[in-house]
């Protein structure tokens, strides 16, 4: 064979072997193509799936939001827009969900102007992981005056994933009308007790102490006018520490002078009868004309100095009434044992009760404990011509 035919031949082999090679990657090919279809076929369906999923779930959650009767809202971490709330926004804010879309701060310019300031100056804060909860009134279109509850807390939609707020309103006006309506009633009976106490018991023991002194002069020189003497200074004691009682139940009808006369005397009696050394200081003289403010306070006063005789063993408690900024701020501050740590999870009724006092008057209520004594704090609102001094 010549060297032409042998180089002739290795070509057609080299030939034949680079068409088997090509077959052979045609094939590779056609299976990797099959296998991507087979793959991106089987993503395909699980995206189906999964956006059927997603818009069955979210038709769920609209049933869901749009079928209950609280406000239910989410919006995203600096509360600046609405991402979404449901129709019940309508009915109890008497707005458009649509307004509130445009305008996410506007269920703000619905709340009363006592309680606007407040809810603005926490708003402004960062949102903890606890969340909040805030009582409130808010102003519909036709007038009308509802009290809700607000509670808001921060979710995360994934680990590293984006966060966003959801709150829940609650239309709480008949709840409040009868805590109100108790405690007016209380209040009433207070004062009912506390009168009768003063016009007739004191009247009586008065009487008494009046019948024993005549009988003293009339057994003068005798063993039994010392007896007789001993009564009437018992006596008079009792109507002391019985008008003290009766100032203390019905304290801002028998003190006309108003809620700075009434601490000053809590604190009088207070030392008088406890003998805790108790102080009433007013930074700044603030005029409360509201007799229902003034009574709220007061009892928050009153219970919170109990609480320190009681509770704290304190030796000194400092009641002080101020005029600020913001409007007015009672403190009470005592040196006793401050409170239990299982105070805060489970507080007693009076705390319960003075939180609810402050609540009813738009007011903030705090407070601090250490191990040298308690601190009591209520910041109230006050009109603007509240917190000047009365004209003669």
């Amino acid at each position: 064979m010549s060297v032409l035919d042998a180089v002739s031949r290795r070509e057609r082999d080299d030939q034949v072997g680079l068409a088997e090679k090509q077959r052979e990657a045609q094939e590779q090919l056609l299976q990797a193509c099959a296998e991507l279809e087979r793959i991106a076929q089987q993503r395909l369906d699980e995206l189906a799936a999964a956006n059927e999923a997603l818009i069955e779930s979210q038709a769920r959650f609209h049933q869901i939001a749009e079928a209950i009767q609280d406000v239910f809202w989410l919006t995203n971490p600096s509360r600046s827009s609405i991402i979404y709330v449901n129709p019940a926004y309508e009915q109890l804010w008497g707005r458009s969900c649509e307004s509130l879309y445009a305008n996410p701060h506007s269920w703000l310019e619905a709340v009363h102007a006592e309680d606007r300031l407040r809810l603005r100056q926490f708003f402004v804060k960062r949102l903890t992981a606890e969340g909040y909860e805030h009582t409130y009134r808010i102003v519909r279109p036709d007038c009308s005056l509802r009290w809700v509850l607000d509670r808001g807390f921060p979710v995360r939609e994934s680990p590293g994933g984006s966060s966003r707020v959801v709150g829940i309103v609650r239309d709480v006006t008949r709840r409040k009308e009868l805590e109100e309506g108790i405690l007016a009633i209380s209040e009433r009976e207070q004062q009912r007790l506390g009168q009768d106490l003063h016009d007739d018991l004191c009247q009586q023991l008065t009487g008494i102490q009046l019948l024993s002194t005549a009988l003293e002069q009339q057994l003068e020189g005798r063993e039994l006018a010392t007896r007789a003497g001993e009564i009437a200074r018992l006596v008079g004691a009792a109507t002391d520490y019985t008008r003290h009682l009766a100032r203390g139940l019905a304290p801002l009808e028998l003190e006309a002078q108003g809620l700075p006369h009434s601490l000053q005397a809590l604190a009088a009696r207070t030392t008088e009868l406890f003998k805790v050394e108790t102080t009433f200081q007013c930074l700044r003289a603030v005029s409360v004309r509201d007799p229902t403010v003034s009574t709220h306070l007061y009892r928050i006063a009153q219970e919170a100095v109990a609480n320190s005789v009681k509770h704290s063993k304190a030796t000194q408690v400092r009641i002080v009434l101020a005029a600020t900024p913001a409007g007015g701020e009672l403190t009470i501050q005592d040196n006793g044992l401050g409170l239990p740590d299982s105070a805060p999870l489970a507080p007693g009724m009076g705390l319960r009760i003075m939180r609810y006092r402050a609540d009813i008057i738009g007011a903030t209520f705090a407070i601090e404990s250490r191990s040298g004594g308690t601190t009591v704090r209520c910041a109230f609102p006050l009109p603007a011509w509240e917190d000047r001094p009365l004209r003669p």
